[in-house]
């Protein structure tokens, strides 16, 4: 069993997650703090697996807990704040908090007990992840050598990425090192909840040279252009009268996760067909493998990003394993190179 440690100020939802927890196969609450002082002296002490951290505290909060652990004990940090931390929320990611979710309601309903068990799963899910580490310069530039000759000629029209747990920082990460000279459209699924995408693109245009928005049924996709899928709903690509074009519709039942990166990369795939780039970042699961079988079927192409980075391997794991990885690289490597995917011989 893996060691959590529940971090809260308030005593109502330090003993909610203690009774939600308890129902984890793979996790037991090692121990309870009520502000950040105390959640620094029970990591040093109780040496938890993985954190469940509040953000707005007394005495000391979520920031500083970040800023320490990830200076002095790096492990795994899932934040779990009210819908309107969303701004402080990203801060954290920033910081290195894996994940993060939002608090149950007290009133109790049957979306409330879904909730519950969504936080057991992202829970159980982040304690798999692992801090990130830097890459030798002269192995990373080797690497994105041998990706940009791979891509030569490819030419590609749209580029779509998809990511779940650990993703919002690995994709904050991207969008502020693409290159200034690539124009090409992207379109992201990032599994988060309903109402965090909008911010999460302001977030994103405030650090890109890209215009970021989220998606919008019916629009055309422009060159610069940076659509985020929202939440709760699918986003699709459509090609009408030579223009792609955004659908954004209700979930379909057929699709695990809302927006899906297989509904996505299936749809980007019948609309461009060889000219279509999936990238595949970190995240628990296999959305995105069905999805990168069908673009190289199309004869399109799938960058999956390696171990090596990957807070979570498990989404970049099960394309590499279906045999749809064109390249497989570290996140630092992944901006360049969609450079040259897109470049005219």
């Amino acid at each position: 069993m893996h060691r959590l440690l529940i971090v809260d100020d308030s005593p109502y939802y330090r003993l909610r997650f203690s009774k939600i927890f308890a129902r984890s196969e793979r996790l037991t609450v090692a121990g309870l703090a009520q502000d950040g002082v105390e959640a620094i002296r029970q990591i040093s002490v109780l040496k938890p697996d993985i954190v469940l951290l509040d953000l707005l505290m007394p005495v000391m909060d979520g920031f500083g807990v970040l800023r320490w652990a990830m200076a002095n004990q790096p492990l795994p940090i899932v934040v779990c704040s009210s819908f309107s931390d969303r701004d402080r929320v990203f801060k954290a990611i920033e910081l290195g908090a894996v994940d993060f979710m939002l608090k149950p309601t007290p009133r109790a309903s049957q979306s409330t007990s879904n909730l519950e068990d969504q936080i057991i799963q992202r829970v159980e899910e982040a304690v798999d992840a692992k801090p990130s580490f830097s890459i030798a310069s002269a192995d990373l530039r080797a690497e994105i050598i041998a990706a940009e000759r791979k891509a030569q000629g490819a030419h590609v029209e749209l580029i779509c990425i998809a990511a779940s747990t650990g993703g919002p920082g690995a994709i904050q990460k991207l969008v502020a090192e693409l290159p200034k000279d690539l124009s090409a459209p992207i379109i992201i699924a990032q599994h988060m909840p309903v109402g965090f995408t909008a911010p999460f693109a302001e977030r994103l245009n405030s650090i890109s040279h890209y215009k970021v928005i989220e998606a919008r049924d019916r629009e055309t996709i422009k060159p610069r252009h940076i659509y985020v899928a929202p939440a709760g709903s699918q986003t699709i690509v459509l090609r009408e009268e030579g223009r792609l074009v955004l659908s954004i519709s209700r979930s379909a039942p057929e699709f695990l996760h809302a927006p899906s990166a297989d509904a996505l990369f299936t749809s980007a795939a019948a609309a461009c067909g060889n000219r279509i780039l999936g990238v595949v970042l970190t995240g628990m699961g296999e959305d995105g493998a069905l999805g990168a079988e069908v673009i190289r079927r199309a004869g399109g192409h799938v960058l999956a990003e390696s171990n090596q980075s990957a807070v979570v391997f498990g989404m970049p794991r099960s394309v590499i394993e279906r045999g749809c990885a064109s390249a497989m690289l570290p996140l630092p490597a992944i901006a360049p190179v969609l450079l040259a995917y897109t470049l005219k011989e």
